[in-house]
């Protein structure tokens, strides 16, 4: 394989890193929950493994600190673990920022692909409520729909007419 120049990071190489580190075989994961599932915020992914863990995904350091600014502080009833992903020099930078029960995954450039790695594991916390069968049903039933719809939409991009 050859060396590629690394391209411009957005938060989509860093959702793709996360996914492939956390293992979308040993959890279901789904991109962008919106306040419909979780009630009071969004969360740019969510994994289930019996256990709700919430990912934010953060690309510059304004970014990271205007979420703690956010009234909600991502609790949730249900999510058991908040995880920070975001680029190696953020990590370096600002990890003292974040709660040390948080975790952190840091994002950078291998040559060939952005990869994943845990810089600081997270913790368990217990849950106010074990999440009922319905709501991990719309979870799931919410994956499956943004896998449709991400389809579609590679679909007419690769198709569109002359």
């Amino acid at each position: 394989m050859e060396y590629k120049p690394e391209p411009k990071l957005h938060s989509g190489h860093i959702e793709l890193a996360v996914v492939s580190l956390l293992n979308y075989r040993v959890y279901t994961i789904v991109p962008n929950i919106s306040h419909g599932l979780l009630g009071l915020h969004e969360a740019d992914l969510l994994c289930y493994n019996g256990k709700f863990t919430e990912v934010e995904i953060k690309i510059s350091a304004s970014d990271l600190k205007a979420d703690f600014k956010k009234k909600h502080g991502h609790h949730h009833k249900y999510i058991s673990r908040l995880i920070y992903a975001m680029p190696l020099n953020l990590c370096e930078k600002y990890s003292d920022l974040i709660p040390k029960e948080n975790g952190i995954i840091a994002v950078s450039w291998n040559g060939f692909r952005y990869v994943a790695r845990h810089y600081r594991q997270a913790r368990h916390k217990k849950i106010q409520y074990e999440p009922s069968d319905q709501f991990i049903s719309d979870f799931m039933r919410l994956g499956c729909m943004r896998i449709w719809s991400l389809k579609q939409k590679l679909y007419a991009k690769v198709n569109k007419p002359v």
